[in-house]
């Protein structure tokens, strides 16, 4: 078989590409809170606009974004895959999961350096923290667990049997966690976790891969998205059963409330949007057209401005919730994927417009290349999240040829990292000549839960 290394997609210099409102905006400052303490200053609240941190996927870097000026500040190095990234209520900690390591990164907000790093095992994926700051949760996607993390010692206090957890959300007392088992094909489940009992209470089977578990403010509902559907589901936490679903647009992903609860705001991958719904009629309002691909939002403290990460783009789209319109693009880095701020409401005092247009970037800027398929090739068609046939036979020297139907870009990547396609865009193929005899598993890096295997006969 042949030695394709994973290739490391170079980091890119962040850039502001548009901007609006011209004039000093006041800031709005709120205090934030140590864990088991009195009221205290976040950083933001010390003179300066909070910092959103964003974890670039694509170079495997957090870039620290003044919310102010629209410029990244910096770029900290973690180990590879970042995938969660939560910002402490008082602003001056930022936890780190890295997919593709086996760690948990701790960064110092005041000097944007990583100070400690937990090691867990492989795959820690999605985490939740609760609002005392106390607890932090972390969805060990390879292994089946859930990890309860004592935030004072930075200890692994208990673990829960969890399979295939990806997707964290906790409850607002902090006592019930609710967890995407991503079991497929034919396990899939919300898993309700009683937190002080260190046990799992429910596990609520869905029909596809659940992701972007958010637990409503009042803590009466929990809101989630399925992989290859056009809607959010809503299920309620007294009953355990769905008691709406909200049509938002082919493939929704990760939700976030507004801080006066008033709106729910969806990212809808497959269309570009963001949907801004009525959380008290569960009704979409307002669909605004932000960059490629994009996979999370996170809010200012005032709920002025909101800020979607655009993967597919390498940007993040500024929303102002007032007009609920794009008021500026920035240019962050590759593979912008979660984002969390600081407490601090929103200012973009010194944002300016660029002069001229930056060159496209991102996966979205990439034309797929054509499958060249030859007699006797194999091929493996990627749709609704699946790979197709899940299991093929080969003989050795065949070749195999993925090809992505899905509107949303995927990889195929082999569990021992013989071989991996890179990131295949929309139509996009990879092919491999299989050399040797073998039975091979690969996965989806961007999806974990697709999963299939190829047999190399001789």
């Amino acid at each position: 078989m042949s030695d394709k290394s994973i290739p490391r997609r170079a980091g890119r210099r962040a850039r502001l590409t548009r901007g609006a409102w011209t004039g000093a905006a006041a800031l709005i400052l709120l205090a934030g809170l140590i864990p088991g303490g009195a009221p205290t200053p976040s950083p933001a609240a010390e003179g300066a606009a909070p910092k959103a941190y964003i974890g670039l996927y694509g170079n495997n870097t957090v870039g620290v974004l003044d919310t102010a000026t629209g410029h990244i500040l910096r770029t900290i190095k973690v180990p590879a895959g970042p995938e969660a990234v939560i910002v402490t209520p008082n602003g001056r900690r930022v936890y780190v999961s890295s997919e593709d390591a086996t760690q948990l990164s701790v960064i110092d907000t005041a000097t944007d350096k990583v100070v400690k790093t937990l090691e867990l095992g492989r795959t820690p994926e999605g985490m939740a923290l609760s609002r005392d700051a106390k607890t932090l949760l972390v969805g060990m996607f390879d292994i089946g667990r859930l990890d309860v993390i004592d935030t004072a010692t930075l200890e692994v206090a208990a673990q829960v049997p969890v399979a295939k957890p990806h997707g964290v959300a906790l409850s607002p007392d902090g006592r019930t966690a609710y967890v995407g088992s991503q079991d497929v094909p034919d396990h899939n489940a919300v898993v309700v976790v009683d937190i002080a009992g260190r046990r799992v209470t429910a596990r609520l089977p869905v029909d596809q891969t659940p992701r972007g578990l958010t637990v409503s403010p009042d803590g009466k509902f929990v809101y989630f998205t399925e992989a290859n559907s056009a809607e959010i589901q809503v299920l309620d936490t007294a009953t355990n059963t769905i008691a709406a679903r909200i049509p938002v647009g082919p493939i929704p992903h990760q939700i976030a409330f507004t801080p006066d609860h008033k709106y729910a705001l969806a990212v809808v991958q497959a269309t570009g949007q963001l949907a801004i719904i009525d959380a008290a009629s569960h009704q979409v309002v307002k669909d605004v057209a932000v960059g490629k691909f994009p996979h999370w939002v996170g809010l200012t403290s005032d709920g002025a401005l909101a800020y979607v990460t655009n993967e597919g783009d390498n940007t993040v789209s500024v929303v102002d919730m007032t007009r609920q319109a794009v008021v500026a693009t920035i240019l962050v880095g590759d593979g912008p994927r979660k984002i969390s701020l600081q407490r601090g409401a929103g200012a973009m005092s010194a944002y300016a417009p660029p002069s001229t247009a930056p060159a496209p970037q991102g996966f979205a800027a990439r034309s797929p290349q054509p499958a060249e398929v030859r007699a006797g090739d194999t091929q493996i068609r990627v749709a609704t999240f699946a790979f197709g046939p899940s299991t093929v036979i080969v003989r050795a020297g065949q070749r195999v040829t993925w090809i992505n139907g899905d509107p949303v870009p995927h990889t195929a990547t082999a569990k021992d990292l013989r071989w991996t396609s890179g990131q295949l865009v929309p139509g996009g193929s990879f092919t491999m000549t299989m050399a040797r005899a073998g039975i091979y598993e690969y996965f989806c890096g961007d999806h974990p839960f697709m999963q299939a295997k190829v047999i190399v006969k001789q």
